[in-house]
């Protein structure tokens, strides 16, 4: 109680407000863990401990006079921390989604129907040059913990889920330790599975075939001799005939886009970072045609052209991205 209102007696001393979480105030040695929650800092003015909440109807903000919580109706609550998570930067290149994950903005004020994942122990922070950064640097993550909280409270997988053809990207979206399908091709990928697992604070996946005939078993989280009802025998005549998807088929990768423009085609400084794909619809149906930037530029993303600056998402701070379930290369 004490600690509250020691908070409450800083409200009329605000002079201005940083607009961000995790970042440690000198003034007091607080930071704003959430919209309405603080957090003490230690000696290396890293956040630790629990969070506090502020009073029913408060917003924590950082300026001149500290962290403080002020009453959400007041002029100052306008610049309470922890409000540019799922906000693109001033770039409109990506925008952190979670506290080691982001997405992509295409040039656009919005993020886009992307998910990217930071390296291991990184931190994704919107003004960071190359997306995610270490804490022990300074870089702190722009979204809350309390927003990874409550995303991976949920059972259920998201439908930005990347494909099962990326079993660390998948794994990365589902956060979630156990073994997952990959497909209903009673032929191929009903006998598989994607083990996922959290290794030093980072999810990985890998994709595993069942022995012999057996098929892999949703229900049982195990290898069994019975077809499980949601694997099909008509899978493989359709499939057969459709491209998968990915950056290597542009036709299909344009087809998951749905829409014409200019799109990046992976994350490999020395080789995709260099290529884009231009999708545009012929006669109702998708096309593209992969490109590579004249001499040593590289494809932007935001800008869409060829530039000669690296761009931040060909950073080895990044760990996975795809767009529109597309894993980029």
């Amino acid at each position: 109680m004490t600690f509250l209102l020691l908070l409450l007696l800083g409200c009329s001393l605000l002079a201005s407000a940083r607009g961000t979480c995790n970042v440690c105030n000198a003034v007091n040695s607080l930071t704003c863990y959430s919209q309405n929650q603080t957090q003490a800092c230690d000696a290396n003015s890293l956040p630790t401990g629990a969070p506090y909440s502020c009073p029913s109807g408060y917003v924590c903000v950082s300026g001149d006079s500290g962290v403080i919580c002020v009453p959400e109706e007041s002029a100052a609550s306008s610049q309470a921390d922890c409000q540019q998570c799922n906000k693109c930067d001033t770039s409109n290149t990506f925008a952190c989604t979670g506290t080691g994950s982001f997405a992509l903005c295409l040039g656009t004020d919005t993020a886009q129907d992307s998910v990217g994942t930071c390296a291991d122990g990184y931190v994704c922070n919107v003004n960071a040059t190359q997306i995610c950064g270490l804490p022990t640097d300074g870089i702190m993550p722009t979204c809350s913990y309390a927003d990874d909280a409550d995303s991976s409270s949920s059972s259920s997988v998201a439908t930005t889920t990347p494909p099962t053809s990326s079993p660390a990207a998948y794994c990365a979206a589902v956060k979630s330790a156990g073994r997952y399908p990959v497909g209903n091709d009673a032929y191929t990928t009903c006998r598989q599975y994607i083990l996922c697992s959290l290794v030093s604070g980072s999810w990985k996946g890998q994709t595993y075939t069942c022995p012999g005939s057996l098929y892999f078993s949703s229900t049982a989280s195990l290898c069994v001799a019975a077809m499980p009802s949601t694997c099909s025998t008509s899978v493989s005549s359709t499939t057969s005939t459709t491209a998968a998807p990915t950056t290597s088929n542009p036709a299909a990768y344009c087809a998951a886009m749905k829409s014409e423009g200019y799109y990046p085609v992976g994350t490999d400084p020395s080789t995709t970072c260099r290529q884009y794909i231009n999708c545009f619809l012929l006669s109702g149906t998708w096309r593209g045609q992969m490109y590579t930037c004249p001499g040593s530029l590289y494809y932007n993303s935001a800008s869409r052209i060829c530039a000669s600056g690296l761009p931040a998402t060909c950073s080895a701070t990044v760990s996975s991205l795809t767009l529109n379930g597309v894993v980029l290369e």
